[in-house]
């Protein structure tokens, strides 16, 4: 038996062997309870792979231990215990091959292939007919606030379609309609509230990991990371490397709204200053003492081509040298406050909340940091609003591969609060070198161009603890010659962005005929375009 909301969250039940556990699992890891009716009692009276033989069993077993997610440590033990117990040889090969496939990497579909970057094209509209109902009934059905959160509060600039595009004030009336609809439908991707609310803050199960964690040797950390994410299960939305959901309704908003006007083509304030096509941001979280020794190397290696970035550091998880990090800030790169430790705890618990961030607020305060990004990109968006930060990069555009998996589907900057948020949109190095062993930097090039081709925001994820050092510093100088040779870019740090985003916010186009003027503080920086040449527009 199963509640309405429970056989919801737990998205129905798996066809095929280990549904009764599979769901059961589902529902405890979504916040349910489960019980056992002990006093019913059932029996088998036919031997599992009996019917299709000992193999065939236990490689459906291996492979329903895999959709349920089991840790890769437990089906290390189970199948070490079905191996060595006395039985036939043959049923001890069933039992490897239920390992096997318990730990194999997740099936294809979720992912593109090694060597394949797959920018979505074409999406049905069926399926965006689907998505869009699904995210306007949840908005419409919202869950009751948990107590003691406060909901996201707009200071003054929106995520709808209209503040995003930058319209003609003299459509913003005729077009109020489908307006106040587009942004419930834009912040459920955003706020990533398409996912149920236990998957929108930091795993239960990562208290225990973080507990030994500094027990477990980097080499075989990365190896178990691995593992566990090769058995974790994937959905299918939002898609990696690229997600297109939320590009394609802001380009079918618009088409929809110039038919509401009976116009065929308008003007809007272009998404980047200076009447560039696309803009580019480097940033680092920097995890230890040996990626913080590292810092100068890569730094080296992007002012030489042209570039500064942005270095976010935990505030209390390894002594910082100040006077380097003001080294690199005469240098003009700038840092921001990665946390205070890499221990799962800062958005863990109100509780916890409520006792650490005063402390990063007052750290960050200290050493002149305006920006953030949450230690191993746990999140919990209604909170980030409350740090005094300027801007956050902890949210992505699409990253199954993390502690906490998700996605904002963006390309753009978006406003969390009163906080602007920037999004990284590529994968992280660490992601593809020791989780996926892919060859970066051609994920990271075709993904750019990608992002390029319909101009949003390159937004770089790296660490020095691992792209500091050869090969991988070639890689990453390899990567930085290609984005630098992208026509139209604007290489910019993230509070110049932060900035820029909030006074494009507030500047307004007014249009007659073929003149524009648009006004507002910095408006100089700012050009129209008409949404006929804009890339993101296009609809030919």
């Amino acid at each position: 038996m199963y509640s309405r909301a429970c056989f919801s969250a737990i998205g129905g039940l798996e066809p095929g062997l280990g549904w009764d556990t599979v769901d059961e699992v589902r529902a405890m890891m979504s916040g349910f309870v489960t019980r056992s009716f002990t006093h019913i009692r059932a029996f088998h009276h036919r031997p599992q792979g009996a019917a299709g033989g000992h193999l065939r069993a236990r490689w459906a077993a291996g492979r329903a231990a895999y959709q349920t997610g089991y840790s890769p440590i437990f089906m290390l033990g189970r199948a070490a215990r079905h191996t060595l117990k006395a039985a036939p040889a043959f049923e001890r090969r069933a039992s490897a091959g239920l390992l096997l496939v318990a730990i194999s990497p997740f099936p294809a579909g979720s992912v593109a292939g090694d060597g394949e970057i797959c920018p979505p094209t074409t999406t049905t509209a069926t399926f965006h007919d689907e998505v869009r109902m699904a995210l306007i009934d949840e908005s419409t059905n919202p869950e009751k606030p948990r107590p003691g959160l406060a909901p996201l509060i707009h200071h003054g600039s929106r995520n709808d379609a209209f503040s995003f595009w930058k319209l003609p004030e003299q459509w913003r009336n005729a077009l109020a309609a489908e307006n106040e609809e587009s942004e419930t439908v834009a912040e459920n991707f955003l706020f990533e509230r398409y996912l149920p609310e236990p998957q929108r803050r930091p795993p239960a199960n990562l208290r225990a990991y973080y507990a030994i964690k500094r027990l477990i040797p980097r080499t075989l950390r990365h190896l178990l990371n691995s593992i566990a994410v090769g058995a974790r299960r994937h959905s299918m939305f939002p898609n990696w490397p690229c997600e297109s959901a939320l590009t394609e309704f802001w380009r079918t908003w618009m088409q929809r709204s110039l038919t509401v006007l009976g116009v065929q083509d308008g003007w809007h304030i272009r998404f980047w200053p200076s009447n560039l096509d696309c803009c580019v941001v480097l940033t680092h979280d920097v995890e230890s003492p040996a990626g913080f020794d590292r810092m100068e190397a890569m730094a080296d290696v992007e002012e030489r081509l042209g570039f500064r970035s942005a270095w976010n550091l935990p505030l209390a998880q390894y002594p910082i040298d100040w006077k380097r990090v003001e080294k690199l800030r005469a240098r003009c790169f700038e840092f921001g406050a990665h946390g205070l430790n890499h221990d799962g705890r800062l958005f863990r618990s109100e509780k916890d909340f409520a006792l650490l961030a005063p402390l990063v607020n007052r750290l960050a305060r200290e050493h002149g940091m305006r920006g953030f990004r949450g230690p191993s990109t746990l999140r919990r968006a209604e909170w980030i609003d409350t740090l005094d930060i300027d801007h956050d990069s902890t949210f992505s555009d699409t990253d199954p591969f993390e502690p906490q998996p998700g996605g904002t589907c963006s390309l753009f900057p978006f406003f969390l609060g009163r906080v602007v948020e920037l999004p990284y949109s590529l994968p992280q190095d660490h992601t593809l070198i020791h989780v996926l062993r892919r060859n970066a930097l051609q994920i990271w090039t075709a993904k750019a161009q990608w992002i390029a081709s319909v101009g949003g925001m390159i937004l770089v994820l790296t660490h020095p603890d691992y792209s500091g050092f050869e090969p991988f510093l070639g890689e990453y100088e390899a990567l930085l010659k290609r984005l630098r040779a992208l026509d139209s870019a604007w290489y910019a740090l993230p509070s110049e962005v932060a900035a820029w985003w909030r006074q494009r916010a507030q500047m307004k186009l007014f249009v007659n005929n073929d003149d524009y003027v648009i006004t507002g503080h910095d408006a100089s920086r700012a050009c129209a375009r008409r949404l006929s040449d804009e890339p993101l527009a296009r609809w030919d």
